[in-house]
């Protein structure tokens, strides 16, 4: 069981570029991805990245920025016209003045202009998906830390909407319930009891589970399905000591429902 919401970042450097990647996770119905870096023009990477973390998770929206320092990469070249000339004009000085000219490359490297740097937009590929990859390890960390928490209110309110159900189910079969018309079918709720036993123990069968996939919208449809034959119940009971024991039922699912909003 993973939460929503969750945040994570790292730093991370190669030679001289440096990249600080953000995750944060936030609570959506549905699964949306938005990456955010320098360079918005490469849709070629921003794909690659969405495709990667939708394999990893599978609700709420991901956002993603990445801040980069030293994005550029430095080509040197000689600049073989400058150079032709130098050694021309070396030449020339030496025949007029009848001195031996022995040519030495390195000579000539450190006058102006001959060896010349341009700088470029360089981003490594590989060094930013390498970076996704521990930057979302530690996303789903924290998700799944969030989701214990989330698991252990889960797990507490459930025991106590079990026990509530149990004993209206209990006290139905002791036939407890005060009938103040013998001909009046009101106060039936044997079904929706029925029903409500069955909604809950396929919740709890999902909620401890421990296979790795999506329970938030289960869980959500569950607790609907509980919440509507409760409140069917509560519509046609009259007894008192039912009612209380439906309102506070009910009271449980509500806070099961919140809870499964903000889970995976």
């Amino acid at each position: 069981m993973r939460s929503m919401t969750a945040y994570a970042h790292i730093y991370k450097r190669k030679n001289s570029q440096t990249l600080h990647l953000i995750f944060r996770s936030l609570n959506f119905k549905y699964l949306d991805i938005s990456v955010k870096g320098p360079l918005p023009e490469d849709i070629v990477l921003e794909e690659l990245i969405r495709k990667f973390v939708s394999r990893k998770i599978y609700r709420g929206k991901i956002e993603i920025y990445l801040f980069f320092k030293d994005l550029t990469a430095k080509n040197i070249y000689i600049n073989e016209n400058i150079l032709e000339k130098y050694i021309l004009a070396a030449k020339k000085i030496a025949k007029k003045h009848k001195l031996e000219f022995k040519e030495r490359i390195t000579d000539f490297l450190n006058l102006p202009e001959v060896v010349l740097t341009k700088e470029k937009p360089y981003l490594d590929k590989n060094f930013v998906m390498s970076s996704i990859k521990e930057g979302l390890n530690k996303l789903l960390i924290f998700k799944e830390h969030g989701g214990d928490l989330i698991k252990k209110q889960i797990i507490k309110n459930l025991k106590n909407l079990k026990t509530n159900i149990l004993e209206i189910k209990r006290l139905l079969k002791t036939k407890k319930v005060d009938k103040i018309n013998e001909t009046d079918n009101k106060e039936d709720i044997e079904e929706e009891i029925t029903l409500s036993v069955f909604y809950t123990k396929k919740l709890e069968k999902i909620v401890n589970s421990t296979k790795n996939e999506p329970k938030g919208k289960s869980l959500d449809f569950l607790t609907q399905e509980i919440l509507r034959e409760l409140n069917s119940a509560s519509s046609k009971i009259i007894d008192k000591k039912f009612a209380l024991l439906l309102v506070d039922s009910k009271k449980y699912v509500d806070r099961i429902r919140e809870q499964a909003q903000n889970i995976e």
